[in-house]
């Protein structure tokens, strides 16, 4: 991986492989932003670029050392990942029988207590030694004091990347000790580059980069599992009476899926606003009923409806619970619908 392969987040790269190449690095960068916009590639590669073993600060990384290599595949001894175990267990990392009861949601503080050990001591093979939290906003309170005694006091060419889609869990002590870089949703025309480059039509590229939000993985995301996914919200609004969005809003009460059902919610409006506008729907199935919705609807309402979108789905970040929010949106949602 190379500064140049990571797209739309241009200000970000700047920041970090400004400080890389001027030899001014922070003990510790607060990675922030939306979900699926790159910051974890974007810790990944300063990872690269601070270990890279080729002579030139600016060609850094240059991704095919021993040291970049070793990086991307995860096994470089100076780089350090701290994740909760359904995430080591979701990514392959670790077997089940490596792990003691009910693998955790949160980070705990033993992991924080352990991951201190290991940067207690000295670099093996790079020049500086990097700490990626993610998400960093997992670590529950414990955790984040044990690591705030760690960022008081940093290990010597330690530097701590805490990637985080909600900062504002973290302790204000933890935020106040970081550098804070900002990413954004990525431009739509980068979405569709990168959807090009993974073999997907010119036309479907455009769609799909569209109603993706500014979010890669959202973007990357299997193209049937969003159609079945609309098509059961859009169901569920047109449904005669309230069971059916109430059923939807029960199946998918965990904080992931509630949050995969609000933001599909959020394009189903954004294409009646679009519609009411006289632009075309990015959902080209649903453009009709998207154009006949929106012709009766007063638009005020509709701007009412998009702030319900983002009010809920703002919620569901700072984890409140999916399926009350869901049945709060959905039941919300039909009320336009059926104007």
């Amino acid at each position: 991986m190379r500064w140049e392969d990571i797209s739309g987040q241009e200000r970000a790269v700047r920041l970090l492989r400004g400080a890389l190449e001027g030899g001014r690095v922070h003990h510790a960068y607060l990675l922030a932003g939306p979900e699926g916009v790159g910051k974890e590639l974007l810790a990944r590669t300063f990872a690269q670029a601070a270990n890279c073993e080729v002579d030139d600060p600016r060609a850094r990384p240059c991704g095919s050392c021993p040291s970049c290599r070793g990086i991307e595949r995860g096994n470089f001894p100076d780089v350090s990942f701290l994740m909760p175990q359904t995430e080591l267990l979701a990514r392959g990392l670790v077997s089940r029988a490596d792990l003691e009861g009910v693998p955790s949601k949160e980070i705990r503080v033993d992991d924080v207590r352990a991951l201190a050990r290991r940067l207690s001591f000295a670099a093996l093979r790079g020049r500086r030694k990097i700490a990626i939290v993610t998400p960093a906003d997992a670590m529950n309170e414990r955790a984040q004091n044990t690591l705030l005694k760690t960022l008081e006091e940093p290990p010597a060419g330690t530097t701590f990347l805490l990637v985080s889609t909600n900062p504002d869990a973290l302790l204000p002590t933890i935020r106040s000790r970081c550098a804070r870089v900002q990413l954004g949703p990525v431009p739509e025309d980068a979405l569709a580059a990168r959807l090009l480059r993974e073999g997907v039509a010119e036309g479907e590229a455009r769609e799909r980069a569209g109603r993706a939000q500014g979010s890669f993985s959202r973007a990357l995301a299997a193209q049937g599992e969003w159609r079945e996914l609309l098509e059961q919200v859009e169901d569920a609004l047109a449904a005669a009476d309230e069971r059916e969005a109430l059923d939807l809003a029960e199946a998918h009460g965990d904080r992931d899926a509630a949050l995969e059902v609000a933001e599909a919610v959020q394009g189903w409006t954004r294409d009646l606003l679009v519609s009411r506008s006289g632009g075309s729907p990015q959902v080209r199935e649903l453009a009709a009923r998207a154009r006949e919705i929106a012709e009766r609807v007063p638009p005020h309402r509709l701007l009412g409806q998009a702030a319900l979108c983002a009010d809920v789905i703002e919620a569901l970040h700072q984890n409140g619970n999916g399926r009350l929010q869901l049945e709060r949106l959905l039941l919300g949602t039909r009320e336009l619908r059926h104007v």
